[in-house]
């Protein structure tokens, strides 16, 4: 062992075995409050975190502490953190027992046409439904973020990474495309610098038809993108427009984040 990492070596050893705290806080999956008065075991310790959702665990530094944290209306969750210091934080997320539904149509992402009997399902779930005759499912949705995908033989799709708050039905169609055509699809943040998300920008894909807007977050999404090089047009009002070069990938998805530049302001003179 060489001098350098030897001092090293014995420090943290002089660690292990020390006390340690853990900072523990528990926050609403959905609405991201913290939560006070939840039961916290660890152990045979059981705490309640406080007026800010937070209580203090004592630990030993080095070791493991599973933490199991439940409150009335909300999923039981649990949670196991390293104590690799004597003041460590964690922080655990508490999803509502509400129901939580993903609802919409399954459609060819060419034509336009509802697809009936596509199968839809949440991946890593067990939750499966079956588009009807008129191409519609509704599907419950578990909390968290989880990915929601659609099937159907000759046809081939991107999954769609969503989260559904407690109490509400999410819409969202599922377009599916024939397996004879390679296209994939670009997805990203569109922002404005030094101003955050730009709400409403205009996406499109030069030569095409293809196109969208950013939603509320600034994220964006244009499926359908046929294989190949291709010229993305960003435009917002203020902003300079901006053009990005990509090239998309069969059946892959391409995530481009693009910064815009304001324009300076016209002299009235």
């Amino acid at each position: 062992m060489t001098r350098a990492v030897l001092p090293l070596f014995l420090a943290a050893a002089c660690c292990l075995g020390a006390e340690a705290r853990v900072r523990f806080r528990v926050r609403d999956g959905d609405t991201g409050q913290w939560l006070a008065g939840v039961k916290v075991r660890a152990g045979e310790r059981v705490l309640f975190t406080d007026a800010s959702g937070e209580c203090v665990i004592p630990a030993v530094a080095g070791g493991r502490l599973v933490l199991t944290a439940s409150a009335e209306g909300y999923y039981t969750a649990a949670d196991t953190v390293a104590v690799i210091s004597a003041d460590v934080r964690s922080v655990l997320r508490l999803y509502g027992m509400q129901p939580r539904v993903a609802i919409g149509f399954v459609k060819d992402g060419r034509t336009g046409k509802r697809l009936a009997q596509a199968l839809v399902k949440v991946r890593g779930d067990a939750a499966t439904a079956r588009a009807d005759s008129l191409g519609m499912y509704a599907i419950p949705f578990p909390p968290g973020d989880r990915e929601l995908v659609a099937s159907l033989p000759g046809f081939r799709g991107f999954p769609r990474r969503l989260s559904v708050r407690a109490g509400d039905t999410l819409s969202v169609d599922l377009p599916l495309y024939d397996t004879a055509f390679a296209v994939g699809e670009v997805a990203g943040k569109v922002e404005v610098q030094g101003f955050g998300a730009a709400i409403g920008a205009s996406v499109t894909v030069e030569g095409t038809r293809l196109g969208t807007a950013s939603d509320r977050n600034g994220d964006y999404i244009i499926t359908g993108v046929p294989a190949g090089p291709h010229r993305l047009i960003f435009s917002y009002s203020g902003c300079k427009k901006t053009m990005r070069v990509v090239n998309v990938e069969a059946w892959t998805s391409l995530t481009l984040n693009v910064q815009l530049e304001r324009r300076p302001p016209t002299s009235g003179y």
